[in-house]
């Protein structure tokens, strides 16, 4: 399935449809009359701020800290050693910003544009009467995923809107019958400059310096420095068809048509690149943005539109999941489906409506292709899409799991290109993390820490009062080390390979350098937390800092694994010779995952109870999904108890991540319990042992609730279908290894594999009946392929398709 239809339009936001191009982004009510519209900018956030130079946590501050934090941890005062730990904290990430409110209206004149004060959040307002109560019997909207498209269509008008990506421009084509169409555009961002020309109208926009994230609780969160140096964007409005008329209020911009009209929004910022500061001047990007209108407004809507589906189709068309009967080799999409009622029939379980499974694997790599493409900034938790300006979380880029969980699903579904905005920001941390790493570590490496924004904040976080469960982890740049080995893997990339290492050898670097001996010999870290979680200690205390987290060791044995293998894959030992060596030196002494007396997977290396058991993050299983070696039986089983003792239960993401585990540990059982959670609705209810805030669920637009809504989920259950289906980490292709018993019926094409292969599936009744295996230039030239018991040894021939069927996996075929 590649459409979302619904014969209703959207009451609040999280009912919009989102379209983008990776940089602008807009979420379309879909309203007859009175039509909204949200626009976004992937560089248009809070801040700079102020870098206080010479820093407020001073290195001698820094460094007495975690001396005496690691001194009350040996001596079992695991509180004092979050005191401690409090010191180092100090400002925090900057937050992405909504860009402007569009509104239409048909046959009546348009509403002024409304002062900054008045421009809220679209959900905390009364819906028009006529919207929502009057709408034409023959009303319908939706979002074609192939085409990139929101349309919306009744017998009073027809409208359709995408943000093309080779033309860098919003389209909004509306039909009336000929009657007058308007546009008002106004802003929660301070309004610097407007004006028209023509059928042109432009402003200029600016982002506040500083947004204090929610959990400071302070009374003026949105501030704006007497002398600003943040963000500016050049807002240019531009109308084709009709009689056009333009005008500019102190508040925003109003573009009244006499007719069906074309609408052309450009949308040019100050901002430079990840990690630097703007330009001061917007006179550039104003020039900019008129010319994008101009020249796309020359070309004709027919040509926009053609270019721009074919630009998305060319990352899109990569790969397709289809799934349940009728005959899944026929053309489905003949099939309407109302998403609601599918939705509705997913309540009995996902089972009952195996398409919904479909649609958002298909509408999961829709969303990274339309909020992360080159260039542009990477998704954040939020994707390309807010309307707060002070959002959840900052709707920043967190990274003890969103961020890495948002760009899973790159490699193994063909969709490579989007995450270079991340390899950019990986970059942009490798830079402005030398110096904490430095200051507060003695590191000659680099270090980031629980979250960032567009201008690499790597610090710890916090204002000195706030929970190190969260605030202090410093193995993010470690982890988001782990996409760079997966691109040069997936691909067998050797250009990939060198532009990487010196990114991955400064993370190794500091892993080397704040791993310390143990009495034993062995190599572990202190202090150490496991993401957002707390143990008991044995005096009742509540804490969430001790020794050796099995997430810290694990990230580190990965990490230095995979920088040896790439050093003798591509002849990069030369390049770093003393650090490949403290690698290897320094990899048995990293100990094996601990085993407590209930049979679960510890935590931290010397904890026996946990303060939440049942706690949405399992960062302690992170050796069995993401990383790339399969665990030792003991391990996997060790995992497979802790996911039961954790419990289903949980938000969008969490779920997720535990069904790409439940699919490592081939628990296709498993997996199906979860996925019925996923795919229910999401409901606003009560804190309390049925999951509470936590319970994860799926908005009416399919976004996935944490709750709130956080894409993280949406991009993650892409990648945990793909595990449940082909399986690729352990050295062999391993086809069908935790089919859920739902999904009796399917096919799948373009999945990669490790090693530059593309893999395409069918099964019928649960059993495979047909894989193909195409090799990309500079794959292996035999891969081993892997059917329930059954292996195969396959040789290769790049470009050159191969074809297997279940009697290849038969007792004569088998090797």
């Amino acid at each position: 399935m590649h459409r979302l239809e619904f014969a209703s339009p959207a009451a609040e936001w999280v009912e919009a449809l989102p379209i983008g191009n990776g940089r602008l982004g807009a979420m379309v009510y879909g309203r007859e009359e009175r039509e909204l519209i949200w626009l976004s900018e992937g560089s248009v956030w809070s801040g700079p701020g102020h870098r206080a130079d010479p820093h407020p946590v001073s290195a001698e501050t820094a460094r007495a800290a975690i001396s005496t934090s690691r001194a009350a941890i040996a001596a079992g005062d695991y509180l004092s050693a979050e005191d401690s730990l409090r010191l180092l904290q100090h400002s925090y990430p900057q937050s992405f910003q909504p860009l402007a409110r569009l509104r239409r209206t048909i046959g009546a004149p348009a509403p002024d544009p409304s002062p900054q004060d008045d421009v809220i959040p679209e959900h905390d307002r009364p819906l028009a009467v006529d919207d929502v109560i009057h709408r034409s019997a023959d009303y319908a909207r939706g979002l074609d995923l192939r085409a990139a498209v929101a349309w919306s269509h009744s017998s009073r008008m027809d409208q359709r809107a995408f943000v093309s990506d080779p033309h860098q421009v919003l389209v909004v084509e509306v039909s009336a019958a000929q009657h007058p169409v308007s546009f008002v555009l106004d802003s929660p961002l301070r309004l610097e400059q407007a004006g028209t020309a023509d059928s042109e109208a432009w402003a200029v926009l600016r982002a506040p310096d500083d947004v204090v994230p929610a959990y400071q609780r302070v009374a003026d969160p949105v501030r704006w420095a007497e002398e600003p140096r943040g963000v500016q964007a050049a807002v240019v409005l531009r109308a084709v068809g009709g009689s056009v008329r333009t005008r500019s209020t102190p508040e925003g911009l109003v573009v009244d048509v006499d007719g069906d009209t074309v609408l052309i929004v450009a949308v040019q910022t100050t901002f430079t690149r990840l990690g630097h500061d703007p330009e001061p001047d917007a006179a550039d990007a104003v020039a900019r943005a008129r010319r994008l209108c101009l020249g796309a407004a020359g070309i004709g809507i027919d040509r926009l539109h053609d270019e721009h589906a074919a630009a998305h189709a060319e990352l899109y068309d990569r790969a397709e999941l289809r799934l349940g009967s009728p005959d899944v080799t026929g053309d489905r999409d003949t099939i309407t489906t109302d998403t609601d009622a599918l939705v509705d029939a997913a309540a009995a379980g996902f089972a009952a409506a195996p398409e919904l499974v479909a649609l958002l694997f298909n509408y999961g790599r829709y969303l990274l292709i339309s909020s992360s493409r080159p260039g542009g900034t990477p998704a954040n938790l939020q994707g390309l899409w807010n309307q707060q300006m002070q959002p959840p979380w900052s709707s920043d880029f967190t990274m003890n799991i969103n961020l890495e969980m948002n760009y899973w699903l790159a490699e193994t579904t063909g969709l490579a290109e989007c995450a270079e905005p991340l390899f950019d920001l990986v970059s942009a941390l490798s830079e402005r993390g030398r110096e904490p790493a430095d200051r507060i570590y003695g590191s000659s490496g680099w270090v980031a820490h629980h979250a960032s924004d567009i201008w690499a904040f790597a610090d710890p976080m916090g204002d000195g009062t706030h929970d190190p469960a969260w605030a202090f982890w410093p193995f993010a740049g470690v982890w988001l080390s782990s996409h760079l080995i997966d691109r040069i893997t997936f691909a067998r990339d050797e250009a990939a390979a060198r532009r990487f290492w010196p990114v991955l050898t400064g993370a190794a670097r500091f892993v080397l350098d704040w791993l310390e001996p143990r009495d034993d010999g062995s190599l572990g870290t202190s202090p150490s937390t496991s993401p957002e979680n707390r143990f008991v200690a044995p005096d009742g205390s509540i804490s969430s800092v001790a020794a050796d987290s099995t997430m810290d060791l694990e990230l580190s044995r990965h990490l230095l694994r995979s920088l040896l293998r790439v050093a003798d894959d591509y002849g990069l030992r030369a390049e770093s010779p003393d650090l490949c060596a403290e690698a290897e030196a320094a990899l048995p002494l990293i100990p094996e995952i601990g085993v407590d007396d209930d049979g679960l997977l510890r935590e931290w290396a010397d904890v026996d109870r946990m303060h939440d058991p049942r706690h949405r993050h399992i960062a302690h299983l992170v050796s069995v999904h993401p990383t790339d070696a399969p665990p030792s039986p003991r391990t996997a089983e060790a995992a497979s108890r802790s996911l039961d003792a954790r419990g289903d239960e949980g938000t969008g993401w969490s779920l997720a991540w535990k069904i790409a585990m439940r699919a490592r540990l081939h628990e296709p059982e498993a997996v199906a319990r979860l996925l019925d959670l996923f795919v229910r609705r999401n409901i606003e209810i009560e804190p309390g042992p049925g999951g509470g805030r936590w319970r994860g669920g799926l908005y009416r637009n399919l976004f996935s609730a944490h709750p709130p809504f956080q894409i993280d989920g949406n991009l993650g259950i892409v990648a945990s279908v793909v595990e449940c289906l082909v399986q690729s980490h352990a050295g062999r292709i391993e086809l069908l290894p935790a089919l859920p018993p739902g999904l009796a019926d399917g096919e799948v094409r373009g999945l990669r594999a490790r090693g530059g292969l593309i893999v395409d599936l069918r099964w019928s009744a649960g059993a495979l009946t047909e894989a193909t295996i195409t090799p990309l230039p500079g794959s292996a030239e035999t891969v081993r392929v892997v059917h329930g018991a059954r292996e195969r040894v396959v040789p290769l021939e790049p470009g050159r398709p191969v074809r297997l069927t279940i009697a290849d996996f038969s007792q004569e075929h088998a090797s």
